[in-house]
């Protein structure tokens, strides 16, 4: 970003987003200042914090509206895996590496994708399920190699141990995950506490969703994700699972 104040950065930012009239002109934006202006949530100044969120809730709004805009997503990934980083910047990164991969190319997704393994590594659990449902029906459109060595894999997972048991703990949930299959978060939860100090509903909760046999409800959670499979994405990952 230019010289100058942090607040003079994002008013500027503010009035280049409010120019932009087409969606190469909004996408060229935000190409170039999303990833910067993210960083600036790890500043001091409580003023400053707040004007990045108004420019996020501002930017979010178009973005929703345009799906076809797309991401610094390859940056994002940089950004998100840079030790230095504090929690508060990760945690608004990963938000839009989640809004943003989803949009790009097949052929951008799977060059990506050993990118998302990496990244999981230290991060925290619900940070790890969202970068997993995010690899995992990208594994379907990968191309491997003929050969089984460990130079022609393109994720390196004798390196990664730790990374490969979350890997194979969410494929095991995702094969008992039945296609179509919708878990209601507020529904269940009333029925938690309704079950507390209740003889009444030790025999289960009659008509209240559960999580499918086999599954905890945090397992059917993270499967499902903020943006759901649809029974055809679900299958398709199933069968790169079996296979």
């Amino acid at each position: 970003m230019e010289t100058g104040s942090d607040s003079d950065q994002l008013e500027r930012v503010f009035l280049r987003l409010g120019h932009a009239e087409t969606d190469e002109q909004l996408q060229n934006i935000i190409s170039k200042f999303l990833p910067p202006v993210l960083l600036k949530l790890s500043s001091t100044q409580e003023g400053v914090r707040k004007k990045v969120m108004e420019l996020l809730v501002h930017l979010n709004k178009r973005i929703k509206s345009r799906p076809k805009i797309q991401l610094p997503v390859e940056t994002l990934l940089v950004q998100y895996q840079d030790p230095a980083a504090v929690s508060f910047v990760t945690n608004f990164t990963i938000i839009y590496v989640k809004m943003g991969y989803p949009r790009l190319p097949v052929e951008k997704q799977c060059e990506l994708a050993p990118t998302l393994l990496t990244a999981m590594e230290g991060k925290p659990q619900p940070q790890q399920d969202s970068l997993m449902h995010l690899l995992i029906p990208t594994l379907f459109h990968m191309k491997y190699p003929v050969e089984s060595s460990k130079s022609a894999s393109p994720f390196n997972l004798a390196e990664k141990p730790k990374t490969v048991q979350l890997l194979l703990d969410f494929m095991l949930d995702v094969l008992l995950m039945p296609y179509g299959y919708v878990l209601n978060e507020s529904q269940s939860r009333q029925n938690s506490s309704s079950a507390q100090g209740s003889s009444s509903n030790s025999g289960g909760g009659s008509g209240i969703p559960q999580p499918p046999p086999g599954m905890s409800f945090y397992a059917a959670k993270r499967v499902i994700g903020d943006n759901p499979w649809t029974p055809e994405q679900l299958e398709q990952v199933s069968h790169t699972v079996c296979s």
